[in-house]
């Protein structure tokens, strides 16, 4: 009988804790939703404390970082936006489209390291992204 519940009480820890984790992934997706219908409408704000809420759910989606870097930057933080996108870039260093390179390349280039925003458009560009490519080429690159 002992063991018997104590089997039983594991078990309910274990479907609890599972019960957790899904209602956590939905409670993600449902933000990320969020604030990209918030970014979509300007409510730049409101979108980054949706990606926030994402990120305290799940800190190491490298998506909620990109499109809070990208909120960030719309609202004019382009020093907290080149945050999100270096810590999108070391989360997943080869991001669809490159966008992490190329709108850290932006930020940097605003912010005046214009070393750094070189590196970062031959990093986009290496990745594939089309607008790193024409900025390399318009501007003497290869």
């Amino acid at each position: 009988m002992k063991n018997f519940l104590r089997f039983l009480f594991m078990a309910i820890i274990a479907l609890t804790l599972a019960n957790r984790a899904a209602f956590a992934a939905e409670d993600t997706k449902s933000l990320l939703s969020s604030g990209e219908a918030k970014f979509k409408a300007k409510n730049y704000s409101g979108a980054i404390t949706d990606y926030t809420k994402a990120l305290e759910l799940n800190p190491k989606l490298a998506e909620a970082y990109l499109d809070r870097g990208f909120a960030k930057r719309s609202a004019g933080d382009i020093e907290g936006a080149k945050i999100d996108f270096k810590t999108s870039i070391d989360i997943d260093p080869t991001p669809k489209d490159a966008a992490a390179y190329y709108n850290r390349a932006l930020a940097k280039s605003a912010l005046g390291n214009n070393d750094g925003a070189l590196s970062d458009y031959k990093r986009a560009a290496d990745h594939g992204d089309t607008k790193a490519r024409e900025w390399l080429k318009n501007n003497g690159y290869k």
